[in-house]
């Protein structure tokens, strides 16, 4: 597994702009694709095109899954309902 940083480039395909663009790593804040909380200050590849991400490397992993363990127990902690 290649270790990607903080500001390396390279080429994603880019849905945003239906074509093969250059990237760069970033860290940036990221919602899950459900709408329901993020993954923050995660490494990603960020289109230079539309400034869309585009890529997530496969180091970012472990912290995406950390932050969605944490926001399933803030979802489950709010569940009480009424009496």
């Amino acid at each position: 597994m290649k270790i990607l940083l903080e500001g390396d480039s390279g080429k994603a395909l880019c849905e945003h702009c239906q074509a093969v663009v250059p990237t760069h790593y970033v860290r940036r804040d990221v919602p899950f694709s459900d709408g329901q909380g993020m993954a923050k200050d995660i490494l990603v590849g960020v289109c230079t095109r539309c400034d869309g991400v585009v890529a997530i490397p496969p180091q970012s992993t472990p912290a995406i899954r950390e932050a969605r363990k944490q926001q399933l127990k803030s979802i489950e902690a709010r569940s009480g309902g009424c009496r």
